[in-house]
């Protein structure tokens, strides 16, 4: 999804700012949109020049490793089980073995 993002963010620049119109770029991302705008940002190195601002809000950084409750890991399995949710193995970090594969892992190191 990070990459998609980049993808329309390098698309609306090219047919909305022609030459070197582009003065600024933020991101504002709410939960999920965090992570993407996050996973989309070394993709868009070319504008790191424009760069102003990137606000996350509620975004799961850090993933859901750790379980607090019953109804939280409940809730959790379900949302993962419920059509095969990558995202939500991702946020788990159980979309791999190694918890070093994984892609919120990963993501970390950019």
């Amino acid at each position: 999804m990070g990459t998609r993002l980049a993808n329309e963010v390098h698309q609306y620049v090219r047919e909305n700012c022609p030459g070197n119109q582009l003065s600024r770029l933020s991101f504002v991302g709410y939960s999920m949109g965090g992570l993407i705008v996050r996973a989309a940002l070394p993709h868009l190195e070319k504008y790191q020049d424009k760069m102003h601002g990137f606000l996350s809000l509620c975004a799961p950084h850090l993933g859901y490793m750790y379980k607090t409750s019953k109804l939280f890991s409940t809730g959790m399995w379900f949302l993962s089980k419920w059509k095969g949710s990558l995202a939500m193995n991702q946020l788990q970090m159980d979309d791999t073995k190694s918890k070093e594969e994984s892609a919120l892992y990963k993501l970390s190191k950019f």
